[in-house]
């Protein structure tokens, strides 16, 4: 049994498990940092730590997130370091059981999407949804951008 937060990029529903999270913000003191990646919203302080913000949708099907004020941001655990992912809406925290999760198989795209970040799939009464795993967002590439903007030091106050 584990919990999981489920939210929506675009159309689509995702799931993240809770243990891979710190918490859900909203955006507010966003500090945009030219040259990224488009996916990359900025920066924000997220308790004295910088701490970049990845639009989900943009990342996803190239199609930014156009209301920020109505977003959600999921701080969640990457590569012993937090990130935020902002999404169109977190829609709630659901408990699944192993006999509901399954194992991806393998396959490289699912509904047209890159699959590799997808470590399984839950059945849900809506459909499948897949569980996602944050320390696989990224390519070496991706990555590689991301940990110069977490490089830098702490916020002081």
């Amino acid at each position: 049994m584990d919990k999981h937060i489920l939210f929506r990029v675009g159309n689509q529903i995702f799931a993240i498990p809770i243990s891979s999270t710190d918490r859900v913000v909203h955006i507010e003191n966003l500090t945009i940092i030219p040259d990224m990646s488009s996916y990359i919203i900025g920066v924000e302080d997220i308790e004295g730590t910088i701490t970049p913000l990845i639009d989900l949708a943009e990342r996803f099907f190239a199609e930014k997130i156009t209301e920020l004020n109505k977003a959600d941001t999921i701080i969640v655990h990457w590569k012993e370091e937090k990130i935020g992912l902002t999404v169109n809406e977190v829609l709630s925290v659901e408990t699944y059981y192993e006999n509901q999760i399954s194992d991806k198989d393998g396959t490289e795209k699912a509904d047209g999407i890159p699959t590799s970040y997808i470590s399984a799939f839950v059945q849900t009464d809506d459909g499948i949804v897949p569980i996602l795993d944050p320390h696989l967002l990224f390519n070496a590439e991706q990555a590689k951008e991301l940990r110069a903007l977490l490089e830098i030091e702490q916020i002081q106050n």
